[in-house]
């Protein structure tokens, strides 16, 4: 212990002696690891950290995998199903989750709230219990049974000033009165419905469950003794059986098995990996430049480390030495690097996309502080260990009668030039992944979904169960509805639609007119449906290519389909008086189609082309729809006025999630943009590390090669020979770091193929303009020290050996 605190206080004299270079130093580590501390704590939270649940590895989502009827892997289930997986005994709990959007009436302005109906075992299945009142019961979820709910600690806080006595109290919501009998935990995190705030059973009639509606999302808990894998292989065999004995929904329809946490973490998580080895990237490079300032400093102290060998110091106390000198240093770096990383994850939180899971819990807990500890002693030896061990391997004679000036080894410049190559590849590296990921955000970007987003407002309205419970009650409401909407003024058009174009989507079955009926084991013919009123088109801006829309009174049944649905069911034919029928009943009426309109990428620009028909509102009438206004200037300036015409049409009934359609249009891509934003930050870092690197290694040789300029500048070489000779010299020690940068980009781009759209992996145009960018960058890093070698006085040079 005496002699580890003898070297640190002579690492700290050392150290304070060199104030320039161990300000850069400890700068350039705090920077690298502050960027790897903010970004690990994202991918910790989001992805690494265990649900907050009791044994979270037992949860699991259980889907319908359709795959053999050319459906999904991952299909909801019905209540059917549900009821079978719940008996057979395959897991300990089975739950079954469906979207809920009621509106809390009573207490002030109405609100719309988002929220869960579950099966009376949700909460046990999770393992959490209410922290105020009881958790659902078996005959609270019964048809029929009593309206109960659950709220989470923030409603209760909000709306009820975090009052005791709220329980057993009588809410009104989506107009139905509800007993509050629970609120749950303040850190308690719903398992599919990120946003939900209360609960209520869903009281399944499992005594006769549906088999043929798929709108149940299902969570399960393992056996403790049973691992997926065979979870899984239980569940195939289940399905088998569920086949035979339901052949009529059931064949063709397997289980498959997720794990919760991937359910939760979604698409995120191979970004978010990326993110982190790219910013591990610029910890490496940082690295590398300090490995190359401590070479360079330990040739200018070749004659103190002489000195001491000479004494009788040995090598291994020479190594231990040094490195202690770099463990300070990086434990100064990290210090600093904890601070500024948490300025990162406040940052990262604020630009985060909205739709990114669990983004509340980001922050810097034990894990990530342990993460930034060890990244501190880690990059302390991996800088310090090479021109450690080239110090302490230095010949004594030389360096001591070369006096006090010190002299470069062979293996030493051979090493710093190494190190910048790897900076150079890895640089490019982070240059062509940021070039495909900034690529592929202009492409979705500019891609056409087949509607006009600007000047267009949406908002939701739900109307309640209760009050509007029949079709023609529903009809009546969206007929007042659009007639208000419509009389409001800096409008161009007034629509209501079900569902807008990144909103969701709702699929039914269609039977052609002439077509034999599908088996039961071929590919379900399904279809997207909108329900929309006659000036839907014109507010979105989708053109009409055959045909008509729709009209105000439409005498009998009409529909419109995507050009997509025509090409698919009647190829070269004329769709329009074609017939089509939805559901399977024979007394379902024939549907003609009237219009034929362009295609909408519903779920965007990766959600591929889908079937789509389009139908009047008054036809289908469903509880819910979107108010969608074209407006004459900005959509945003309609807000106030929506609200209150919806006001004037029901005043118990809000409107929710009003935006302009510009905004959900560009909030769809907020990942891909959060990604290549800090992927391109990282890359133009590592690219200004890389150049300080090659300047600092160029600006070295030129200083160590004084005399041989001198020398040749006295036998006759001009001064554009030397500054191109230095030119030359760094872009040889460029190219061989672009040489092996392109085959790892060339890799790294393989890689993250998932994560591109309309861009190639191997894009020669993002290779080739990456590459250049980092020539040009090297050759101005070697212009300073190329105009200094260029201005060496021949007679200086030579009288000053």
């Amino acid at each position: 212990m005496a002699t580890f605190l003898q070297d640190l206080r002579y690492g700290v004299r050392m150290l304070l002696r060199a104030p320039s270079f161990a300000a850069v130093a400890i700068a350039t580590l705090a920077l690298g690891i502050g960027a790897n501390t903010a970004i690990f704590s994202v991918v910790n939270a989001l992805v690494l950290r265990p649900l907050p649940y009791p044994d979270p590895h037992e949860l699991v989502m259980v889907w319908q995998d359709v795959r053999a009827r050319g459906g999904p892997a991952n299909e909801w289930g019905t209540p059917g199903n549900f009821a079978d997986w719940k008996k057979s005994g395959l897991f300990t709990g089975v739950t079954a989750i469906q979207g809920w959007v009621p509106t809390l009436t009573g207490l002030g302005d109405p609100e719309p709230l988002v929220g869960e109906q579950v099966t009376h075992e949700y909460f046990d299945v999770l393992g959490i219990t209410p922290a105020l009142g009881r958790s659902f019961r078996t005959e609270d979820d019964v048809p029929n049974a009593a309206r109960v709910t659950i709220i989470s600690h923030a409603l209760w806080q909000r709306r009820f000033n975090g009052d005791a006595a709220t329980i057993g109290r009588a809410i009104v919501l989506g107009g139905e009165p509800h007993e509050i009998v629970g609120v749950m935990p303040a850190g308690f995190r719903p398992g599919i419905i990120g946003t939900a705030e209360l609960w209520r059973p869903r009281r399944l009639n499992l005594t006769a469950p549906a088999r043929g509606a798929v709108v149940l999302r299902i969570i399960a808990r393992m056996k403790p003794d049973q691992s997926l894998e065979q979870t899984s292989a239980s569940a195939t065999l289940l399905a088998a059986q569920l086949a035979a004995a339901y052949p009529e929904w059931n064949q063709g329809a397997g289980i498959n098995v997720t794990t919760l946490h991937s359910q939760v973490v979604g698409n995120i998580q191979q970004g978010l990996f990326v993110l982190l080895g790219a910013v591990g990237f610029v910890l490496l490079i940082a690295c590398a430049n300090i490995a190359n300032l401590l070479l360079a400093r330990a040739s200018a102290r070749a004659r103190e480390i002489a000195v001491r060998l000479a004494l009788g110091a040995a090598r291994r106390r020479l190594v231990r030495q040094l490195l202690t000198e770099s463990v300070l240093l990086s434990a100064a770096g990290g210090a600093l690097g904890i601070l500024l990383g948490v300025w990162g994850i406040e940052a990262l939180v604020a630009i985060a996309p909205q739709s990114a899971p669990r983004v509340g819990e980001i922050g810097l807990d034990r894990t990530v502080l342990a993460f930034a500890l060890a990244m501190t002693l880690i990059t302390g030896m991996l800088f310090g260990i090479v021109p450690a061990i080239q110090a302490a391997r230095a010949d004594v004679t030389p360096a001591l009668k070369d006096g006090a000036r010190g002299t470069p080894s062979k293996s030493g410049h051979r090493t710093r030039r190494a190190l910048i190559a790897i900076e150079v590849a890895i640089a490019l590296v982070l240059l062509v992944g940021s070039g495909l990921l900034m690529r592929t955000l202009v492409r979705l970007q500019h891609f056409d979904l087949g509607f006009t987003p600007d000047r267009v407002l949406v908002g939701q309205v739900n109307p309640p169960r209760v009050k509007y419970s029949t079709r023609e009650q529903l009809s009546a409401f969206y007929d007042r509805l659009i007639a208000r909407v419509s009389q409001l003024p800096g409008i161009e058009a007034a629509s209501l639609s079900s569902i807008v174009p990144l909103g969701g989507d709702s699929d039914m079955s269609i039977l052609i007119e002439g077509r034999p009926v599908p088996k039961t084991e071929d590919a379900a013919i399904a279809v997207w449906y909108r329900l929309i009123s006659p000036a839907y088109f014109k507010a979105m801006g989708i053109p009409v290519k055959l045909g008509r829309a729709f009209e105000s009174i439409e005498p009998s049944p009409v529909v419109i389909v995507s050009d997509v649905t025509a090409r698919r069911f009647w190829q070269d034919e004329n769709p329009l008086g074609k017939r089509v029928r939805f559901g399977e009943g024979e007394t379902d009426p024939w549907f003609t189609v009237v219009g034929v309109v362009g295609e909408v990428r519903m779920r965007g620009a990766r959600g591929g082309s889908r079937s789509e028909v389009y139908l009047p509102y008054w036809q289908y009438p469903e509880p819910g729809t979107n108010v969608v206004l074209k407006a004459a200037g900005r959509p945003e300036g309609l807000v106030g006025a929506l609200r209150q015409a919806v006001r004037d049409v029901d005043p118990d009934i809000p409107v929710s999630g009003i935006a302009p359609m510009s905004t959900i249009v560009s909030g769809s891509i907020d990942e891909p943009r959060f990604l290549a934003l800090l992927v391109g930050v990282f890359a133009a870092l590592a690219l200004a590390l890389a150049a300080v690197g090659i300047y600092g290694v160029i600006a070295y040789a030129v200083a160590q090669r004084t005399a041989e300029i001198g020398v040749r500048m006295a036998l006759g070489a001009a001064r554009k020979d030397v500054f191109a000779l230095v030119i030359f010299d760094g872009l040889k020690l460029t190219a061989v770091g672009i040489v092996f940068g392109l085959v790892a980009a060339g890799a790294m781009s393989l890689g993250i193929e998932s994560l591109l759209f309309g861009v190639r992996p191997i894009d020669t145009l993002t290779f080739a303009g990456m590459t250049a960018a980092l020539v040009i960058t090297a050759v101005a890093a070697c212009i300073v020290p190329a105009r200094r070698a260029a201005r060496v006085d021949p007679m200086v040079a030579l009288r000053a050996e």
